[in-house]
C-alpha cells in the first residue's frame, strides 16, 4: 500500500430490517435514543474491510488480520466515507465516518495464516423456541456454545457481497466467501444459543487461516471469554473458530452489548 490517504464512498444499507435484533428497527431503535434502525456492526465491518481486500487480495483472506470497533450508529442510507492509510510495510488503519461523525475505526495487517489454536469444543444447539433468555447465567464464562453449520455457496455470497457494497471481482465472482460473511455467522452463532432483545454488536477481531469456496460446509464453534456489565450495559465477548473439515478458515474475538443499558431501564 502506497503512502496516500486512500478514500471510498458508499450509501449505508441496512440488511436487517426483518432481523430478529430488532436495534434494526427505526420503530424500536427510535426508542433507545436512535435516529433509526442501526445498520449491523458486521456491515460496517464489511465497509471497513473493503481497504485491506483491495490493497492486498486473497493473500489477505488468507492470512490477514483485522480490528473493529464501532463507535457511533450508522444508519441506513447515510453517505459514508472510508479512509485508508498505510500503518508501516505490512499495516494499515481504516476510518469510517457518516453524517459528519467517526462512527467506527479498524486496522488490518498481512500476517500470513497464523497457527491454528487448540480446538474449541463441540456442542449441540438448542432448539430455537427453548433458547434461555441471554443472561449472566446462561452466558457464563467458559460455556461451550452450540455449534453452528453452513454451507458457502456463491449465490449467497454475492447477494450478500451486493447488500454491503463491496466488490464481487475481489472474491472471485462470489466463488470465495468475503470476511464479512464469515464473521456474521459470529453473530448467528449467539443468536441461535440465547433468546435476544434488541442488542448492539460493538467490536470484532480476526485471523484469516483459509479461503473457503463456493459449496464448502462450515463448522463455527465458540465459547464465551467473558460477561461483563459496562456502566450498566451487559458486555459478551465470545472467542469463535470457524472450520471447514479440519481447515481452519477463520478465528475471532466477538464484542456485543446483549443487553443495553435502556433495555434494563425499561425492565
Amino acid at each position: 500500500m502506497d503512502g496516500m490517504t486512500h478514500m471510498r464512498t458508499l450509501i449505508a444499507f441496512n440488511t436487517a430490517t426483518e432481523s430478529e435484533n430488532k436495534i434494526h428497527d427505526d420503530a424500536v431503535a427510535s426508542r433507545f435514543g436512535f435516529t433509526g434502525g442501526l445498520v449491523p456492526g458486521v456491515d460496517v465491518f464489511a465497509y471497513l474491510a473493503h481497504a485491506p481486500m483491495a490493497a492486498w487480495g486473497r493473500d489477505w483472506l488468507a492470512g490477514g488480520h483485522m480490528r473493529a470497533r464501532f463507535t457511533r450508529p450508522v444508519y441506513d442510507g447515510d453517505p459514508t466515507t472510508v479512509e485508508s492509510d498505510a500503518d508501516g510495510a505490512e499495516g494499515m488503519v481504516m476510518r469510517l465516518s457518516a453524517r459528519g461523525e467517526a462512527c467506527a475505526a479498524g486496522s488490518a495487517k498481512q500476517t500470513g495464516a497464523p497457527a491454528p489454536r487448540q480446538l474449541l469444543a463441540v456442542a449441540g444447539m438448542p432448539a430455537i423456541e427453548t433458547r434461555p433468555k441471554a443472561s449472566m447465567e446462561s452466558l457464563k464464562v467458559g460455556a461451550t456454545l452450540g455449534t453452528l453449520r453452513d454451507v458457502y455457496t456463491r449465490e449467497v455470497g454475492l447477494e450478500h457481497i451486493a447488500a454491503v457494497r463491496d466488490d464481487a471481482t475481489l472474491y472471485d465472482d462470489g466463488r470465495i466467501a468475503n470476511a464479512a460473511w464469515l464473521l456474521r455467522r459470529a453473530n448467528y452463532v449467539l443468536a441461535d444459543n440465547v433468546k435476544l432483545g434488541p442488542w448492539i454488536h460493538v467490536e470484532s477481531t480476526i485471523d484469516m487461516h483459509s479461503l473457503l469456496i463456493d459449496g464448502e460446509a462450515l463448522e463455527v464453534r465458540a465459547v464465551v471469554a467473558d460477561n461483563t456489565d459496562s456502566k450498566g450495559h451487559l458486555i459478551v465477548t465470545l472467542d469463535v473458530q470457524m472450520l471447514s473439515g479440519a481447515r481452519h478458515v477463520m478465528s475471532c474475538r466477538h464484542w456485543a452489548i446483549y443487553e443495553p443499558r435502556q433495555v434494563r431501564e425499561r425492565a
